[in-house]
């Protein structure tokens, strides 16, 4: 079931499942997760690591969030934190950024999280979409030191993680393009957002089908001009149902999160998905 409690209405049936990330109702791990469990079938736990937010979980907080996930048969991706740079040319900020990784992960194994998000930074890590610092294959940017640091972190993150291909990474300011070699390398899967391609101005439905086999998340929000995450309904909604009936075809049996970040927000999205026409 792909929706539950007080947002439920009719709705086609859908391969995959729906979710929403950990800050939908403020900044409050558990409070989100106890209110996100009696509304949607998976949740997607954002951790922040930074001198003005910080929500690692400790042992008594993971043991409730287990709880939780298994009363309410609800399943969890963990997003490690934005801040992290595990390919930085910095040697010790890439250092740090790889210890606190590889700790997380193995300190949040034990309510069995389905996959693990990490942002793989080629420009500073932001939380703002910047004008002019999206790059594509155009771009005439040196990334072989960037990939090739990026290998060296990811086969250690990989080897933590056992073979499971539990660790996705997120396109972020640049095309999915430059993350293949790690997917063709078996490194990492893919979390797909549709904001961010609709920032880069790229197609869509064209990603879609070309990154589909690598991907296993799908991050859904509304975007309007440099400003992301916010309410499906800014964005037409036929476009948003031609996206949703692909992924219902296709079929996609992963997870689509709405990555909002207001109650507002997340029950416009929801309902704008869930009247997708059955066709």
């Amino acid at each position: 079931m792909a929706c539950r409690g007080s947002m439920n209405l009719s709705y086609p049936k859908f391969p995959f499942k729906i979710g929403a990330s950990s800050m939908v109702f403020g900044k409050d791990l558990l409070k989100n997760v106890r209110t996100l469990a009696g509304l949607l079938d998976h949740i997607e736990i954002v951790l922040f690591h930074t001198p003005h937010l910080h929500n690692i979980p400790r042992g008594r907080e993971i043991r409730l969030l287990k709880q939780i996930g298994r009363q309410e048969k609800v399943t969890f991706t963990i997003h490690l934190p934005p801040s992290l740079e595990i390919a930085s040319p910095d040697k010790k900020k890439r250092e740090e950024s790889l210890r606190l990784a590889k700790e997380l992960c193995l300190k949040t194994m034990g309510f069995e999280p389905k996959y693990y998000i990490l942002h793989l930074p080629f420009s500073p890590p932001t939380l703002v979409p910047i004008p002019g610092l999206y790059f594509n294959t155009e771009n005439q940017e040196d990334w072989d030191g960037w990939t090739n640091r990026a290998f060296e972190s990811l086969e250690i993150l990989h080897d933590v993680l056992g073979q499971s291909n539990k660790l996705l990474i997120e396109n972020i300011n640049y095309s999915p393009y430059f993350l293949e070699p790690f997917m063709n390398q078996g490194l990492c899967e893919l979390c797909l957002d549709l904001g961010h391609l609709i920032l880069g101005q790229e197609h869509v439905m064209d990603s879609l089908k070309r990154y589909l086999k690598f991907t296993r998340v799908i991050h859904l929000h509304g975007v309007k001009g440099y400003e992301d995450h916010l309410s499906l309904s800014i964005l037409p909604k036929n476009l948003v149902h031609e996206w949703m009936i692909y992924l219902k075809k296709a079929p996609f049996q992963g997870e689509i999160v709405l990555e909002v970040f207001s109650p507002q927000d997340l029950k416009e999205s929801l309902n704008i998905v869930l009247e997708t026409p059955c066709h």
